[in-house]
């Protein structure tokens, strides 16, 4: 399947819909380490593809499903600390690639990664 970021946001050539409509946080490119936890996967680990206030696209060769309830962990390059997402829920999946919706963050959490969003964004 043929991937594209298109607007911040990760595409696949046979996407019919327009989720340009959908999305209430752009999403910024960002290639990175992501962990991810769930009682019936355990840990496992992502790469990330995008990035927003709100959410994240990331691809695993751990399965997920939609409603999934995670944790995350997210290690953006070029930083000491890491920002934990204590609930996040998949919200669609497409093979190994799957997008979530951040529910829960500390407000330490929420601060980096705004500072990551916007920091990337300028780029």
């Amino acid at each position: 399947m043929r991937r594209y970021v298109l607007q911040g946001r990760l595409m696949h050539g046979d996407d019919q819909t327009d989720k340009r409509e959908l999305r209430t946080s752009p999403r910024i490119p960002l290639d990175c380490r992501l962990f991810f936890s769930h009682h019936e996967v355990g840990e496992a680990e992502a790469t990330l593809l995008d990035l927003s206030k709100i959410g994240c696209a990331a691809e695993s060769e751990t399965t997920v499903r939609t409603d999934m309830s995670l944790e995350l962990w997210i290690f953006p390059p070029s930083y000491s600390w890491r920002i934990h997402i204590d609930h996040a829920v998949v919200r669609w999946v497409r093979g190994q690639v799957f997008g979530v919706e951040f529910l829960n963050l500390r407000p330490v959490q929420r601060k980096r990664l705004r500072q990551l969003v916007e920091k990337v964004r300028i780029r």
